[in-house]
């Protein structure tokens, strides 16, 4: 499986993921891109699930021809792509594939009658997760598309629950287990990155560029990789150098805050 990660943030945003693709047929790791630019747009993809097509084409080559060929189109859009995605999928992923959890994390500065914001599209296959396991569940072989961010969790009635200099909105999808251990650790981390930074006579300090807050990401990522080398399982399904895709805030956006 894999952990893939966004952050949208004052300081900017962050498309993230781990670098181990899990061979089925072997039970080993390889490294491999999971996380691809999108390029016509201000924003990047990161994915989760099935690293091959019905055809057994490997999505490092299918993913970047797949926004290329969306580039070509008149008027390309983040959201645009997440639909066209969505058709790609259905079409190119075969039976078997569409059995087990897809998940794309789309994410970038948009522009549209709000000004210039971020916005975080995810398509998936999995219709629902179970509360109790984290498991993902409804494994549809067709794929829903929804916006997460500036629709669901950044309306404006709700900013004053934002208002801190050092939030962050995450999102992480991934296998159960290391996403759930993924949590975990991120809400002690934080704990723990609160508690130096309050400390008077030191001078830590929380992250005051998108540089250094991608280090923490990165960081978080290699310890939840470290856990799967210290562990029964056959494969490493979380691992190897993380993938870390800053996007830097445009000229103009609006402020989050």
């Amino acid at each position: 499986m894999t952990i893939i990660m966004s952050i949208v943030s004052p300081l900017g945003i962050i498309a993230a993921s781990d670098s181990n693709v899990t061979r089925t047929d072997t039970d080993q790791a390889s490294s491999d891109p999971k996380v691809f630019p999108l390029g016509f747009t201000n924003g990047a993809l990161a994915l989760c699930g099935s690293y091959r097509t019905g055809n057994n084409e490997r999505m490092d080559a299918w993913m970047p021809a797949c926004i290329e060929s969306y580039s070509r189109t008149d008027s390309p859009t983040q959201a645009g792509f997440a639909e066209y995605l969505k058709l790609r999928l259905e079409s190119d992923l075969s039976d078997a594939q569409k059995t087990s959890a897809n998940l794309y994390q789309i994410v970038g500065y948009v522009e549209d009658d709000d000004g210039i914001h971020p916005a975080l599209h995810f398509v998936r296959n999995a219709w629902s997760m179970n509360t109790a396991t984290g498991a993902y569940e409804d494994i549809r072989p067709e794929f829903q598309v929804s916006e997460d961010f500036w629709q669901r969790d950044y309306p404006k009635d709700r900013l004053e629950e934002l208002v801190n200099p050092h939030w962050s909105r995450r999102y992480f999808n991934g296998t159960p287990d290391g996403r759930i251990a993924f949590a975990y650790f991120g809400e002690l981390f934080q704990q723990f990155l609160q508690a130096v930074w309050l400390q008077p006579s030191w001078k830590f300090r929380p992250p005051e560029t998108l540089g250094e807050l991608s280090s923490l990401v990165e960081l978080q990522i290699r310890a939840i990789g470290t856990l799967y080398e210290v562990s029964d399982y056959q494969a490493p399904f979380i691992g190897g150098d993380p993938q870390i895709y800053p996007i830097s805030t445009p000229t103009g956006a609006v402020i989050l805050e």
